[in-house]
């Protein structure tokens, strides 16, 4: 029992170990020291240019609020993009401004379907490189003639007879690719947004955000080495676990054995060891006039025999199920019966 039990223990710490080398190659990445970090922050400003009119003092308004559509000219709105890294690198930059003119429809079962989108360049920026630094700060205005873009969801629904929902979506976008300032090795290639949605309609209109004002990121080494460690932790983890639970299944096995082998195991070793007692014999004897003593060890029965100085007579009862052993004394018979454990 001590045996198994430490056989165990070693199973449970081989599993563990395992498990351990496992979460390293899992972690690994988490672990690695960035090789460079950054952050973005956005934002967008913007007021509101007015058509001629009696009703309003200003000739804009500031941003924030909702607006009659048919006294909109157009939005002034600035993109305000400020990116600030952890160190300095060599930074190519291109940035652009595009609006899309989307229209959907409701079918019978009210559900909205995109029924039109137009695509407009409002700025294409040129490429940028800057070496050795690590902040770049973009404020890019760009006016938006509204009444252009009513007036065009407006005929679009005149010429085709449908009613639409009409939305601006007005996207600046950047594109950047990071150097490492010494080695010149691209780190980072990736690219950012600012987007305001302006509904066009004959009601009300507003500028609504769709974007997260902060972005960050960290850029973790992936040179071969990297990668060459943590298929070391798999490998060595997963060697642990397989052997673990092979020898699991093993011991296992060891200790579940079908009950004919553990019988027949039992039976050969009394056959062999006591040979010189035991005599087996093809019939039953007939103890019908002897008065039966039945005991409940086999050393009993050795006992019995070895004092009597008389045989053990040996008779398989149901192949691979029962045996039963007789030592016949006088009037007595003393019986030690060996079951298969299923009976």
């Amino acid at each position: 029992m001590e045996k198994r039990k430490r056989y165990y223990i070693i199973i449970t710490s081989m599993i563990i170990v395992g498990i351990i080398f496992i979460e390293f190659g899992l972690n690994f990445e988490k672990n690695k020291t960035p090789i460079y970090s950054y952050t973005a922050q956005k934002s967008d400003h913007y007021e509101v240019l007015l058509k001629p009119n009696v009703f309003y003092e200003t000739e804009t308004l500031p941003s924030g609020g909702y607006y009659t559509s048919n006294s909109i000219k157009s939005y002034n709105i600035n993109f305000l993009y400020d990116f600030k890294g952890d160190r300095t690198s060599d930074i190519e930059y291109h940035y652009n401004i595009v609006a899309n003119l989307i229209g959907t429809a409701k079918e019978i079962n009210n559900d909205e379907k995109e029924v039109w989108n137009r695509k407009f360049i409002l700025y294409d920026g040129k490429n940028n490189k800057q070496k050795d630094i690590t902040d770049i700060s973009l404020n890019e205005p760009i006016n938006i003639d509204y009444e252009y873009y009513n007036n065009l969801a407006r005929s679009y629904e005149k010429t085709y007879s449908i009613t639409i929902e009409s939305i601006l979506k007005i996207r600046f976008n950047i594109f950047y690719s990071i150097y490492d300032s010494k080695t010149h090795v691209k780190n980072e290639e990736a690219e950012d947004f600012i987007e305001v949605d302006i509904p066009i309609n004959d009601t009300v209109s507003e500028v609504i955000e769709n974007y997260q004002n902060i972005t960050s990121k960290e850029i973790i080494p992936q040179e071969d080495t990297n990668v060459l460690y943590k298929v070391i932790f798999y490998v060595i983890g997963a060697i642990f676990i397989i052997t673990s639970i092979v020898m699991l299944i093993k011991e296992i096995y060891k200790n579940k054995k079908i009950p004919e082998v553990i019988y027949n195991h039992e039976l050969s070793h009394i056959l062999k060891y006591y040979s010189h007692l035991i005599v087996t014999v093809i019939k039953e004897p007939d103890i019908s006039n002897l008065k039966i003593m039945n005991v409940c060890a086999l050393d009993d029965l050795i006992d019995v025999a070895e004092q009597t100085q008389s045989n053990i007579i040996h008779f398989e009862v149901s192949t691979n199920e029962e045996s039963k052993f007789y030592v016949i004394v006088n009037e007595y018979v003393y019986i030690y019966t060996l079951k298969c454990s299923k009976y």
